[in-house]
């Protein structure tokens, strides 16, 4: 196991504020200074559960500012609840609904039902979220309007111009979906430039770079669950090798207890004292989606691990239902790019690995392949 060597050893440097401090803010500022993932750790279950009821008081703080149906992004110390997101909309229309049938909670289906509605209701975009919403209401719910809604994206997102290795895995992943399911050919090609686009930005330990600076572990682990998906979704080696030396390197760096670098240079050197939540949860369900695939169990242990410190880093207890079972996106809460706020995609992500594990079930659901014409 390597040694946790940052850049950065301002780990207790909080920012200055030109709004006072209130009660709550502090009391979380003050715990972390304390010490961090101390929180009991419970059950799968009980955890699952604490993180829907919080994503559901995400989307009523949507409707209650006029957005009825989405979600809003998340929530942060200075704005409060953030505007909805039809990002984060799309993504949970794929973990609520299996979470409604495994809980034997019907009113996640309803709220599900209402995500699609907005998504519907909303112009076509290139949103690759958005994308794999409309797949979900197809392939789970049966609707028919959605597909047709998806392949307009889709083609809308074909042509858009990507700068980042993020911007591609995420293209690429969309598109081959939509393509697999509509049997489009041209989407398949689409998707297939986007992945090689992606796979030319690689470098020889498995990392990929971003714009500027350390990237974030948010944006490898997403690459990484994006290249896995593609990979299977084209039946491309290449990716699957790509993917593999990304898994391999990020299950290298993390600690015994579970915790992982906020952000990493190229030789998966760590470049941040922080721990990225969200980052660390979408690595747990890759873990176990490579448990999935390949049949390997030694999969399952650093994703255990991940499951585990996120669990000692959720607060279940409070009178305050916006902090009450959130989950940080920075662990100490004043670290890194997302301080002091709370990513509704960070409780998906989550959500999603918990249920993967508790159940063996595939989010996203595997999409049924039509050959092109």
């Amino acid at each position: 196991m390597n040694t946790l060597t940052m850049k950065s050893t301002a780990m207790f440097a909080l920012p200055i504020r030109r709004t006072p401090w209130r009660p709550r803010h502090l009391r979380w500022v003050m715990q972390d200074m304390a010490g961090v993932a101390r929180q009991p750790e419970q059950d799968h279950r009980t955890h699952l559960r604490a993180t829907l009821e919080w994503l559901c008081r995400a989307q009523d703080a949507s409707r209650d500012s006029g957005a009825s149906g989405c979600v809003a992004a998340g929530f942060g110390f200075g704005p409060g609840w953030l505007p909805a997101s039809a990002d984060a909309t799309g993504r949970l229309i794929e973990t609520l609904l299996p979470a409604a049938t495994y809980l034997a909670w019907p009113l996640l289906e309803d709220r599900a039902r209402a995500m699609l509605e907005a998504l519907l209701a909303q112009t076509d975009e290139a949103s690759p979220g958005r994308i794999h919403g409309l797949i979900a209401g197809h392939a789970q719910l049966g609707h028919g309007e959605s597909l047709a809604r998806a392949v307009c994206s889709a083609h809308a997102l074909a042509e858009t111009t990507m700068a980042t290795a993020a911007q591609h895995a995420q293209a690429a992943h969309a598109l081959a979906a939509v393509g697999s399911l509509a049997g489009l050919p041209d989407l398949l090609d689409a998707a297939r430039h986007n992945l090689g686009r992606l796979l030319a930005r690689q470098t020889p330990c498995g990392w990929f770079p971003d714009t500027a600076g350390p990237v974030s572990t948010a944006m490898l682990a997403g690459v990484l669950r994006n290249l896995i998906e593609t990979a299977r979704l084209l039946g491309d080696s290449c990716a699957w090798q790509a993917a593999s030396k990304v898994a391999h390197g990020m299950r290298g760096q993390m600690r015994e207890d579970g915790r992982l670098a906020g952000a990493f240079d190229d030789g998966w050197m760590p470049a941040a004292p922080h721990v990225c939540v969200g980052g660390l949860a979408q690595l747990a369900g890759c873990f176990l989606r490579l448990a999935q695939l390949t049949q390997d169990a030694g999969w399952r242990d650093p994703a255990w691990r991940a499951l585990a410190w996120i669990k000692r880093s959720q607060r279940t207890e409070g009178d305050d239902l916006a902090l009450r079972d959130a989950l940080p996106s920075a662990v100490p809460i004043w670290a890194g790019p997302a301080a002091f706020s709370f990513d509704a995609l960070n409780a998906k992500y989550f959500v999603d690995a918990l249920m993967m594990d508790m159940v063996g079930i595939v989010i996203p659901p595997e999409v049924q392949k039509v050959e092109p014409a």
